[in-house]
């Protein structure tokens, strides 16, 4: 080793032993050798077990962690949609039955922002289609027997109606037509039928009238793709009304062989034997369709309650990708702010410190520079910070029965003042720079970064499960457990954010504290692939797109985005654009959108439960194999569709 090396060497070691012990690194270390360790990050990095791949089968086999005994076998839920799972024949011919009469008012694809009313006979259920409708959209069913049920309308919030038919249930409804135009004269009405032949008294109605050829669990699902747009329907007077929301359909569509794809399951069942994660979400969407939608195992250990579509993770630092970043992007394409200029031109609050000269760009870059996270350590030794009843002096509830102290907000982010900045930036990961995002978006509303996001692109896009604080508004068994703190709060972590900081910024943060599913983040990952589009909705610009999820000119990552570039060599070899932007969580997930493939691919876990130190996810690579399957599959069907 020469002189240089053993320098470098000691240097390095130097910014280590600082790390651990608690003392500033100085400024000319960290200049010389890169980025200092993070001192108070509990959560600042999660290793995505990048380039563990390799092409030796029998060594990739070699490097899985021994096996943990675990009784029975990892249980996989099959979901209700089940168009990525029939075979692409049945997905066409029900596809190519599909027919739409007209569609007068554009009524359809309906809105998931709308309350839908769905009449149908009494005694029969479209268990299916209720199914299906009920991942979309708020509905309420009502039931008619000899005439069809009055509906008062919603003054209020419009309320189309949905109308479900058979041939049986037609021919005994009396005065079918005026009937039906009776019930279209209150309020918007979409009919669905079912059945081998449309009654022409039906398709000339002025009411959009979907038709399917019989009423089979295929031809539900598929309805209820046509009512929101997740499938082409073509029409009655020529043309089609075209998809412009995910759908389900089979890998063979998108030119997948699904014999590649499903060797998906074995590396996830392994890994749950092995005890690195109790359950997971894993979804792939390829050409604007999901091709492989599944969920895997348990929400724990103990094996009570399985992992279903609807359950929602923690996604920890993905939350700087999917709601800061996007926030901020809004705001970018209305000209309401500048990636060049400075934090003081938004946001007073630090005008007298440091922190006033740091650029926009550099903050959603992670290139100022500044510490990994906030200076939490004194607030974790605080014993009176939560209690479990709400009173005076915790008004704040974060939690199903968890309440903060007063103040804590507002004294955490005070004390950021106190964080120096560097005299010249440098890359270094940090939570900070998302909260100063956070805090100069909120100013320049005049809205939480929850309620802004939700209201400009959560709810627009039709997104139910995607949201911070899911403790108080979701039901508990929907909301997968994170992990059992048994040193800071001293009870299970579920519905409230795992992040400590977060925890203590009230459960809504720049960097963390927002919960989904994989269907709804992948909505989000569309519609960035889509150049801002998505339902009929334009959401930005696709030059605004384009200036996010391009690298950022200082680092390897993008702006607000991480890089699957700047990561994995290995996983370019296999087919993966460049260009793939995305993030990863500390909780087990990620999420990566490759715009030259129109794929994206999503893995929520809770990798941390029942100790956030159970490393065996990252050891394992699991999410980058995953990631080589879906690659290695692509333009692999020979199946004639």
């Amino acid at each position: 080793m020469n002189t240089k090396s053993r320098v470098l060497m000691a240097l390095s070691t130097g910014i280590i032993l600082c790390a651990i012990w608690g003392f500033e690194v100085p400024e000319f270390l960290t200049d010389q050798v890169g980025s200092a360790m993070p001192v108070d990050s509990l959560e600042a990095f999660d290793d995505y077990g990048f380039d563990r791949l390799s092409d030796d089968d029998e060594m990739l086999r070699e490097t899985w962690l021994p096996e943990v005994a675990v009784e029975g076998t990892a249980v996989q839920v099959l979901t209700t949609q089940l168009l990525d799972t029939i075979s692409a024949e049945e997905w066409y011919h029900y596809a190519q039955a599909l027919r739409l009469t007209a569609n007068p008012g554009n009524l359809l694809p309906l809105d998931p922002d709308y309350n839908l009313q769905i009449l149908r006979p009494k005694g029969q259920v479209f268990g299916v289609l209720s199914a299906c409708l009920a991942q979309q959209v708020v509905f309420r069913e009502i039931t008619w027997d000899s005439t069809l049920s009055v509906i008062t309308p919603n003054c209020q919030r419009e309320e189309p109606v949905l109308l479900l038919l058979d041939e049986a249930a037609y021919l005994e409804l009396p005065n079918a037509t005026n009937s039906i135009l009776a019930l279209a004269s209150q309020q918007p009405c979409v009919i669905v039928f079912f059945g081998a032949q449309l009654p022409w008294q039906l398709s000339i109605l002025p009411v959009p009238v979907i038709f399917l050829p019989d009423a089979s669990p295929i031809a539900q699902a598929m309805a209820a793709q046509a009512l929101f747009g997740s499938v082409a329907v073509p029409l009655g007077s020529g043309g089609e009304l075209a998809a412009t929301r995910l759908g389900h359909a089979p890998p063979e569509i998108e030119g997948i062989d699904r014999t590649q794809l499903a060797s998906i399951d074995s590396y996830v069942d392994q890994a749950i034997r092995r005890k690195a994660i109790p359950g997971c979400q894993v979804l792939v969407a390829k050409g604007g369709r999901i091709v492989y939608d599944k969920t895997f195992g348990y929400h724990t250990y103990d094996k009570v309650r399985a992992v279903e579509p609807q359950d929602v993770y923690d996604l920890a630092s993905l939350t700087k990708a999917a709601a800061t970043t996007l926030g901020i992007m809004k705001m970018y394409d209305q000209g309401q702010l500048k990636l060049e200029e400075r934090l003081r031109d938004y946001l007073p609050t630090y005008n007298r410190t440091g922190l006033q000269y740091l650029r926009v760009q550099h903050l959603l870059a992670h290139q100022t520079g500044l510490q990994a996270n906030l200076p939490i350590a004194h607030w974790l030794r605080q014993q009176d910070l939560f209690k479990t009843q709400k009173d005076e002096n915790h008004l704040t509830p974060i939690g199903q029965g968890l309440y903060l102290k007063n103040g804590v907000r507002e004294e955490l982010l005070a004390e950021l003042k106190t964080v120096s900045t560097p005299r010249k930036s440098f890359y270094r990961y940090s939570d900070v720079n998302f909260i100063l995002l956070q805090q100069l978006l909120e100013y320049q509303t005049g809205q939480p970064l929850d309620h802004y996001v939700n209201k400009t692109i959560y709810r627009p896009l039709g997104l139910h499960r995607l949201q911070f604080l899911p403790g108080l508004q979701l039901p508990q068994q929907e909301i997968v457990p994170t992990e059992m703190d048994r040193k800071w709060r001293r009870q299970l972590v579920q519905g409230e954010v795992h992040d400590e900081s977060a925890t203590l910024l009230g459960g809504v943060a720049g960097h963390a504290g927002l919960f989904s599913n994989a269907r709804d983040l992948a909505v989000v990952f569309q519609m960035l692939l889509n150049k801002g589009t998505y339902g009929g909705h334009t959401f930005f610009a696709p030059a605004t797109v384009d200036e996010f999820t391009a690298r950022n000119g200082y680092n390897y990552r993008a702006f607000g985005f991480d890089r699957l570039a700047g990561h994995s060599k290995s996983l370019q070899k296999y087919g993966a654009s460049p260009n793939t932007f995305g993030h990863t969580g500390f909780t087990g997930t990620c999420v990566w959108a490759d715009p030259d493939n129109d794929l994206v691919f999503i893995f929520l876990s809770n990798r941390i439960y029942p100790d956030k130190h159970n490393d065996k996810l990252l050891k394992l690579g699991l999410r980058e194999r995953i990631q080589k399957i879906i690659y290695q599959s692509l333009n692999t069907s020979k199946e004639e569709v």
